[in-house]
């Protein structure tokens, strides 16, 4: 795939399939029992880091080429109605919930509110009593919602102009949160504290592996070092060696005493997982198969539902209480009916309303620049003679 192609695909269809993996592994690694964890599901949440960091610095780059600059508040729009519609929604309906119930103090939610609210999910574990209150999972949004704040404004201040400039500051970025790791988790091995994880610094070096490989990408000479993996044939050692990579993640993550340099090589091996479904070929194909990217789309929702719907499909069927794979896939498909009404009936109506947003709002802006530009002076023309009479 020559880099002009890569620039002119608009859309990544492989991407979607890569979600709906991701998201699909996690709720078998919660609700699937002790035959699914081969698949180190819970590593699925890293492959959404990568992708983050990837997509959002790849869109910023390509309106920078497009427009001639980034445009932060439009890209805060766009983020505010993508987010928190679907998340509102669900935090709200797990809160209405519990208060029917009366479980709103029994569960913790007063305390936890203050976390949620704020987008300081990842801090709740070190202060909460341990109560399921079916939205543990929303960590990874605290994460992801602060890497949405600060990347882009650096970005736009600190990245603005020549390649190099953009590598130097993902680079330093990677080494400054890399430093950081043992000073936020204790160390590099937890030796099963779990706790700590959730406020490591390692997430934001996975997000900015991510952010490494869109720069790499959109730039000649970056996509020049990587375009021999682009070809369908580089597609089978990286699959083969990734799919065996992340087979064994979970024996060799408790057979190290849990140590986050695997973190580290996993998200290297992300990225290159990540130029395999970007570039042509059948992974990129079966990737973005119809039912895959149907999932895709709706795994945001279904990430965020799977605490809620696990509850409530005990409680119609008590016998799936122990998981094992029959309560999984109840889980996914309720998980799943329920993803696909907030799809079509909150997260796309929000997401258009946010892109009308910024439709007028750019429309004033050329206004208001059509209005600076100086006026063209008039050229007065010159009047022309009278037609001359004949003689009689």
């Amino acid at each position: 795939m020559s880099h002009e192609d890569y620039l002119g695909t608009r859309r990544f269809p492989g991407l979607d399939g890569l979600r709906a993996i991701a998201a699909t592994m996690v709720i078998f690694f919660h609700f699937g029992g002790q035959n699914w964890t081969w698949l180190s599901g819970w590593v699925g949440v890293y492959l959404f880091f990568v992708l983050s960091g990837f997509l959002i610095t790849t869109l910023l780059l390509r309106e920078q080429d497009r427009t001639g600059r980034i445009s932060l508040s439009n890209f805060y729009i766009r983020r505010v109605f993508r987010i928190l519609p679907p998340y509102l929604v669900i935090l709200g309906g797990i809160v209405a919930f519990v208060a029917l119930r009366g479980e709103f103090h029994a569960r913790d939610f007063p305390n936890a509110l203050r976390f949620y609210l704020t987008f300081l999910n990842e801090f709740l574990p070190s202060f909460t009593n341990g109560t399921d209150n079916f939205f543990s999972g929303s960590w990874t949004l605290g994460i992801e919602e602060k890497f949405y704040l600060v990347w882009p404004f650096l970005l736009v201040f600190l990245g603005i102009g020549a390649a190099k400039r953009k590598f130097l500051l993902v680079g330093a970025a990677m080494v400054i949160l890399l430093a950081l790791v043992p000073l936020t988790t204790g160390g590099w091995l937890l030796h099963g504290a779990n706790v700590p994880i959730y406020r490591s610094t390692v997430h934001y070096f996975i997000l900015a592996a991510g952010c490494l490989l869109a720069i790499l990408l959109h730039y000649r000479r970056g996509y020049a070092l990587l375009k021999p993996l682009t070809h369908p044939l580089a597609a089978i050692p990286i699959v083969i060696g990734f799919v065996v990579f992340h087979t064994n993640l979970d024996t060799l993550w408790n057979s190290s005493g849990q140590n986050l340099w695997l973190l580290v090589a996993y998200a290297f091996a992300a990225m290159l997982l990540l130029i395999v479904l970007v570039s042509p070929g059948p992974t990129r194909w079966l990737m973005g198969t119809a039912p895959l990217r149907f999932v895709g789309e709706r795994s945001y929702s279904l990430y965020l539902l799977q605490g809620p719907v696990h509850f409530a499909v005990i409680q119609a069927v008590p016998g799936l209480a122990r998981n094992h794979t029959t309560s999984a896939v109840v889980v996914f498909l309720v998980g799943l009916a329920i993803a696909d009404l907030i799809h079509r009936w909150v997260e796309k109506p929000l997401i258009d309303v946010g892109k009308r947003l910024i439709a007028r709002k750019e429309e004033r802006r050329a206004e208001r620049e059509a209005a600076r530009q100086p006026a063209e002076p008039r050229v007065e023309s010159e009047p022309r003679p009278a037609p001359a009479t004949s003689a009689s």
